[in-house]
C-alpha cells in the first residue's frame, strides 16, 4: 500500500471517529435550555410536560409523531393528548374515540428516583380506558411512556420532558 492511500485510509477513520464522539456528545445534550437541576426540581414538584415524538403500538408499524402530543402535569391536574394505534381487545367497557385525549384530577401518583439519574413516574386510573401510564425521565430531557389500556392493546411513546413554564 502506498503512503498516499495509507494517509486517506488514516484521514478517512480519523473522520468517522470524530463524527462517532460529536454524535454521542449531543445525545446527552439537555432538550432546549433546561439544566438537570431545573428538570429535578419540575419532577419532584410535579410541574413537567412530556412532548412526544415517536409512537410505538403493541401492534402495528412505529412511526413518527408530528404536531401537539403530550401528557402535562400540573400538580393534580393532567392533561392528556396522544395519538392512538392499536387493537381494541374486548368490546365491554370501550368508550369509543381516542381514549388518549383526556383531563383528569382522579387519578394515583408515585415515583421513584432511581440510581441512574431516572425517574419513574407511575399514574394509575386517570382514565376509565387507562390502566396504568410509566414514564421514564433522564436528567438529560428524554423520556419514555408505556401505557397499559384496559380494553385495548398497549402502547409506548418516546420524547422529551421539560419544566411546565407558569
Amino acid at each position: 500500500m502506498n503512503k498516499i492511500a495509507s494517509s486517506r485510509l488514516i484521514l478517512f477513520a480519523s473522520l468517522l471517529s470524530l463524527i462517532f464522539i460529536f454524535s454521542c456528545s449531543s445525545s446527552r445534550q439537555i432538550s432546549s435550555t433546561t439544566t438537570p437541576l431545573q428538570l429535578t426540581q419540575a419532577i419532584n414538584n410535579d410541574q413537567w410536560i412530556f412532548s412526544a415524538d415517536y409512537a410505538l403500538p403493541a401492534y402495528g408499524r412505529s412511526r413518527n409523531l408530528t404536531g401537539s402530543n403530550f401528557v402535562k402535569c400540573n400538580k393534580h391536574e393532567l392533561t392528556v393528548a396522544l395519538p392512538y394505534f392499536g387493537q381494541q381487545t374486548s368490546p365491554s367497557g370501550s368508550y369509543g374515540g381516542n381514549p388518549l385525549d383526556f383531563y383528569s384530577t382522579d387519578f394515583k401518583f408515585s415515583k421513584e428516583n432511581m440510581q441512574n439519574r431516572s425517574w419513574s413516574v407511575t399514574i394509575e386510573s386517570p382514565n376509565p380506558e387507562v390502566r396504568s401510564m410509566v414514564f421514564s425521565f433522564y436528567d438529560n430531557g428524554t423520556a419514555q411512556l408505556s401505557v397499559v389500556m384496559t380494553n385495548r392493546s398497549a402502547i409506548s411513546f418516546n420524547g422529551k420532558v421539560m419544566p411546565l413554564q407558569s
